[in-house]
C-alpha cells in the first residue's frame, strides 16, 4: 500500500493542517467512523516553493513577511484552489506587500501535486487500531482535504529567500 504511514514525507513538506470550514466555499469537516482512519496527502518531490517577486527584490531591504495559503486538494491530488487565509497571529493579514508573496504562492501552489489524503476503511475497530498508522487491511478511499501552508518571504544578502515554515 502506498501510505506505509502517517508521518512519511510529511516532515519536511507540510506547514500547517487546517480544519477546513474557513468560508463557505472550503470542504465540509470530515466525520470518521470509529473503524475508520485518514491519511494526509504527500506532496510531490519536484513541487517548486514560491519564487521571491523580483519586483519586491528591486525594492531591496524589504522586512520579512509570512504568508499562509490556503489549499484545496482534490481526490486525484490536483490542485483544485490555492489562496492566502488570514488566522491571526500566526497567518498575519495580507497588505500591499504581501499581496505579491501571496500572488506568488498562489501561481507556485497551483503547479503542485500530491498524492491523495486517503480515507482508510476497516471491517472493525479492531483491524482499524492493527494497521496502526497506515491503511493496511482497510480500504483506500482517495478524499479531497484542505491543506495550509506557511511561507516567509526573507532578503539574505541581497537574494530572496522563500522558506516553508511550520
Amino acid at each position: 500500500m502506498r501510505h506505509a504511514t502517517l508521518a512519511a514525507g510529511l516532515a519536511a513538506a507540510l506547514a500547517l493542517a487546517s480544519t477546513a470550514a474557513q468560508s463557505d466555499d472550503a470542504p465540509a469537516l470530515l466525520e470518521l467512523k470509529e473503524n475508520e482512519s485518514f491519511l494526509l496527502p504527500i506532496d510531490e518531490p519536484g513541487n517548486r516553493l514560491p519564487e521571491y517577486p523580483a519586483a519586491v527584490l528591486a525594492q531591496q531591504v524589504v522586512p520579512s513577511a509570512v504568508v499562509c495559503m490556503r489549499v484545496d486538494i482534490d481526490a486525484e491530488g490536483g490542485v483544485s484552489y490555492a489562496g492566502p487565509v488570514v488566522r491571526e497571529p500566526e497567518c498575519p493579514a495580507i497588505t500591499e506587500l504581501t499581496k505579491q508573496f501571496a500572488d506568488a504562492s498562489t501561481a507556485a501552489l497551483t503547479t503542485w501535486r500530491f498524492e491523495p489524503a486517503i480515507k482508510c476503511v476497516f471491517r472493525s475497530k479492531r483491524a482499524k487500531e492493527a494497521a496502526g498508522m497506515s491503511c493496511s487491511g482497510g480500504k483506500e478511499v482517495p478524499t479531497a482535504t484542505t491543506m495550509t501552508f506557511r511561507f516567509l518571504f526573507e532578503q539574505v544578502d541581497g537574494r530572496g529567500v522563500v522558506r516553508m515554515q511550520r
